[in-house]
Parts: C-alpha cells; structure tokens; sequence
C-alpha cells in the first residue's frame, strides 16, 4: 500500500493549472527573449517581432501567481510572524491564531468581491496583441481567492476540530 498522503484533487487540479500557466509563462519569454537576439546574431534580417509574447507572459504570470498563492494557503506555508504568538500562553495562541483565520477570511472576501467587480468593469476591453478580454485575467484575483477561501476554511476546520486545546475551548 502507498504510504504517502493523496492529495486533494482541488489541489491536483491547481499544481495543474498553475503548473501549464507557468509553462506558458516560461515558453513565452524565451520566445521573446530568442526573436530579440535574432538580429543579433544573423543581421536585421532576421527581425521577428512578435509582440503578443509580453501580454501572453503577463496574463500567465498573473493566474500562476493566484494559484500558487491558493496551494500556499492549503500547505499553510505563507509566512508567519510568531513571535508575539511564542510569547503568549498556550490559551492565548489559540485565540490569536483564530483572529489571524478570521482576517485572513475577511480580507479574502474583499479580493473575491473587488477582484470581480474589476472583472466585470473591464469585460469590454481587449488586449491589443492577443484580443483576449481583460476580464479573463482580472478572474484570477477572485477564482484564486475562492480557492484561497476554501483552503482557509478547511484549516480552519483541521485546527479548531482535530486538535485538543490546552486552555482553549
């Protein structure tokens, strides 16, 4: 039997995700980077210019960044300051970790509704060198912060259910 711990399939998913886009992202700027260096080595001859590279990098660069930002979450592996946490009773820390889920949630909230709202304000607008809509890029900030709240609320449900509490309720 395999002894490693399955990953969630939400998170399969977005490693996934995140995974292609950062390809893209990577693949388009060794294109741009390439078709710069062309007339150098071969005269200006060879000059290509493709400008849809730096948007295609950029839209990428943005939905890598909102999903790697969600398997952070998931892995708690953003960082911490625990200093003030470490020299606090253990009561007290359960407390403090609490308020920080609590925000966390609520600031989570405003990216899902102002990041739609952007979405939606910019659903008119193309991007000249690909002719996608911007609001397809301004969708990451609340799809990665949908994701973000879900894998919130899910350790907050590990920690506050699984774990007993010295002093805590």
């Amino acid at each position: 039997m395999n002894d490693q711990k399955r990953e969630p399939r939400l998170i399969a998913l977005e490693k996934g995700l995140g995974g292609a886009f950062f390809a893209i992202l990577i693949g388009s700027i060794i294109l741009q980077v390439a078709t710069r260096l062309l007339p150098r080595v071969f005269g200006d001859s060879a000059v290509i210019s493709l400008p849809w590279t730096e948007e295609l990098s950029r839209f990428a660069f943005v939905w890598t960044l909102m999903l790697g930002a969600s398997v952070g979450i998931y892995n708690q592996e953003h960082f911490a300051l625990t200093l003030v946490r470490d020299a606090v009773p253990q009561a007290v820390q359960w407390w403090m970790e609490l308020f920080v889920y609590v925000v966390e949630l609520i600031f989570i909230g405003f990216l899902i509704k102002y990041g739609y709202l952007m979405a939606e304000m910019v659903w008119g607008q193309v991007s000249p060198a690909l002719g996608l809509r911007y609001a397809y890029v301004y969708l990451s900030v609340p799809v990665g912060a949908c994701l973000m709240g879900i894998h919130a609320i899910g350790n907050m449900v590990k920690r506050y259910t699984s774990q007993p509490t010295a002093g805590g309720i």
